[in-house]
């Protein structure tokens, strides 16, 4: 009787159908999460471009703490904090207090 089923034209254009369906949400969240991941790459960018020119001798510490971020909120806030800090132990508090955030 399966068989029978799965021959009909209606059965095997609503199996066509459900296929392209299944094919189009998977092109969307892809697109969504390399968007998303193009996003934390440039904000992980900005955040270590900061360090680097004002704070260098915390670039390896800013590069392990930002590599695990993955909200770019808080990406987007510690950009702020690093750029109105006024020294390196302050820029460092905000990099070690990712742990705690994340």
């Amino acid at each position: 009787m399966d068989d029978v089923l799965r021959e009909t034209p209606v059965y095997q254009e609503f199996t066509r159908w459900a296929r392209e369906e299944g094919r189009e949400e998977g092109r969307e969240e892809g697109l969504q999460k390399g968007r998303l991941e193009g996003s934390l790459e440039a904000l992980r960018g900005a955040v270590l471009a900061i360090v680097r020119e004002n704070f260098p001798k915390l670039e390896r510490l800013a590069k392990k703490q930002v590599a695990g971020v993955k909200d770019p909120q808080t990406l987007q806030l510690l950009i702020v904090k690093m750029s109105i800090a006024r020294n390196m132990d302050e820029v460092q508090d905000y990099l070690l207090a990712l742990d705690e955030d994340e």
